[in-house]
């Protein structure tokens, strides 16, 4: 086969790729570039069929020198993006997997034939492969968000001193922060105000007074150790919005008192009852089990931001 006839037919091979009106352009440049650069790689002599094979493999593959022409599109998902996006949904959905397989085998047999694996099978052909609705739904939401980003365009919010000081994750905006404090004092007076609900407002409805009787034994040995941890975080609270900004050991201190505040609300909640009825008692445990997630979740984030920061250069 000829040298330009292998060049025709790898161009005709590219332009295939494109749209239409693409096609003589990038066709006409195309084989223009190969045959001088052909011609180049040649010198005095005549090119031949391998040389030619030889240039054609060094441009690429057909597809591969299409998109180097195919106009630019929007971006779904930033390659700085995709490994938060991918740990995002591999998380959601294995969380998923997880309560729904301890509610799959936790439940009441139903008959003779309801064994491990007929419910296993149940629980993948429905939440298990339900799950996915998760990464759908992220991808959804970055399709959006990547074609209102392409119409903003030149509109998009510049690149400003105040965007850059907010990269500062260790500072802090002090009104928020006051909110913060004030809405967690605001918890523990509703909690210690819940406990003394029959003593300082005994007109209420006795179901409600009822509800809200808390176990002797609760009170006696494992409620006191919070007011050490409240005292702990409020005191952290406070040097945290006097220096305006998270420290290193304000950061580790954090971590502490999470791992501390999981130790204590797993404890409150292995130890026996809270409140005296049984619907108030589940329902409480199942909030400061919420809460202990939420302690993790909080410790493993502080946790990479403590660790971050620039490593020394391999050598």
């Amino acid at each position: 086969m000829k040298p330009d006839a292998l060049i025709q037919a790898y161009v005709a091979e590219v332009v295939r790729h494109l749209p239409r009106k693409q096609r003589a352009d990038v066709g006409f440049e195309l084989h223009s570039l190969l045959t001088e650069e052909l011609r180049g790689r040649a010198g005095d002599s005549e090119p031949d069929t391998e040389a030619t094979l030889e240039l054609l493999a060094s441009f690429g593959r057909p597809a591969e020198v299409a998109d180097r022409y195919r106009p630019t599109g929007f971006t779904i998902i930033r390659p700085a993006d995709a490994p938060r996006f991918a740990w995002v949904s591999l998380v959601g959905v294995g969380v998923q997997w997880v309560i729904t397989l301890i509610a799959t085998y936790t439940a009441p047999a139903t008959g003779a034939g309801d064994d491990w694996l007929s419910r296993l099978g149940t629980w993948w052909l429905s939440a298990g492969l339900g799950a996915f609705w998760w990464p759908g739904l992220l991808v959804s939401l970055s399709i959006v968000a990547a074609v209102i980003a392409a119409r903003r365009g030149a509109d998009a919010p510049e690149w400003t001193p105040r965007a850059a000081a907010m990269l500062d994750r260790d500072s802090i905006r002090r009104p928020l922060y006051v909110l913060a404090i004030a809405g967690a004092l605001v918890g523990i007076a509703a909690l210690v105000a819940a406990i003394n609900l029959a003593r300082w407002w005994p007109g209420l409805p006795q179901p409600l007074l009822d509800a809200f009787v808390i176990d002797e034994d609760f009170l006696a040995t494992r409620a006191p150790w919070a007011l050490v941890l409240w005292a702990a975080s409020l005191a952290s609270m406070i040097a945290v919005l006097v220096a305006g900004r998270w420290t290193r050991t304000t950061r580790l201190l954090g971590i502490v008192g999470d791992v501390l505040w999981v130790v204590l609300l797993t404890w409150w909640v292995a130890a026996g009852p809270i409140f005296v009825q049984p619907y108030a008692d589940s329902v409480t445990k199942g909030c400061l089990l919420l809460v202990a997630g939420l302690c993790v979740l909080d410790l493993v984030i502080t946790a990479r931001h403590v660790r971050q920061g620039i490593p020394e250069p391999a050598v």
